[in-house]
Formats: C-alpha cells, sequence, structure tokens
C-alpha cells in the first residue's frame, strides 16, 4: 500500500495532492515521525538511493557470525569514524535491529546480489543463496 502510494505521489496528476497531504503530516510531530521513518525505510528497499545494497556478513563471535546491509559507512558524526551501522533485519518479519559494528569485524560480501541475501535472511535460511 504504501509502495502504490509512492508511485501515485510521482505521477504528474497527484503530485500536488501528496505534497499538500505531505506538509499537512509534517506539522503533526508523532505522525512526521511515522510517516518519514516508513517512508525512509520504503526508500531505503525500493526508492532511487536503495540502502541494503551492500550486504556483509559479521563476526560476532570466534564462531559465530551474522549477515546484513551497511546502512551508513562511517560514524563520525558520533565521533566514532571506525564504526559502521549495520542492518539486521528480522526473519518472517518487516522489522530489523540496526548495530554499530567496528570496521574489522565487517567483510563485504562480492559474488551475491544483496537482494538474495536478503531474501536468504527475511526467509530464515530456508531461501537459497544463488550467485
Amino acid at each position: 500500500l504504501i509502495t502504490f502510494v509512492g508511485y501515485l505521489a510521482s505521477l504528474f496528476f497527484t503530485k500536488p495532492f501528496f505534497e499538500w497531504f505531505e506538509r499537512g503530516v509534517f506539522k503533526i510531530p508523532f505522525v512526521n515521525l511515522l510517516y518519514t521513518s516508513i517512508k525512509d525505510l520504503m526508500g531505503a528497499f525500493v526508492g532511487e538511493k536503495k540502502k541494503f545494497s551492500s550486504p556483509v556478513i559479521v563476526q560476532v563471535s570466534e564462531s559465530m557470525f551474522r549477515l546484513g546491509f551497511i546502512t551508513q559507512e562511517s560514524m563520525a558524526i558520533l565521533g566514532e569514524p571506525d564504526l559502521v551501522a549495520v542492518y539486521f533485519p528480522h526473519s518472517y518479519n518487516v522489522s530489523g535491529n540496526v548495530f554499530l559494528v567496528k570496521k574489522e569485524k565487517v567483510k563485504p560480501l562480492t559474488g551475491v546480489k544483496s537482494s538474495e541475501v536478503m531474501k536468504f535472511m527475511v526467509s530464515g535460511g530456508v531461501s537459497p543463496l544463488d550467485h
């Protein structure tokens, strides 16, 4: 539904309506927070600035690793330039967690499409990883 609404917003004849709607939403504090968060999340999946395009494997412990996506290359804004933001989706859900991880613990995954990694994680590891 949100994707469809976004599509309608991009059409020429509905654009003024959605601009008016957004101006109204931005004036309501809690609704503004929810709306912009959902809009940013949907943009990360299907927008021009896809954020889940850098799949990584993160070493959690000596013998445990976790798949995720880099969403911010540097956390210098927090005074931590050696940390990156990594999003870890939950299986069978549209939620997840963001952890700040030392760069040396993060290894980019090459040769695998980011969409395949997301499908693998969201399916709980049931969907195979294709090259």
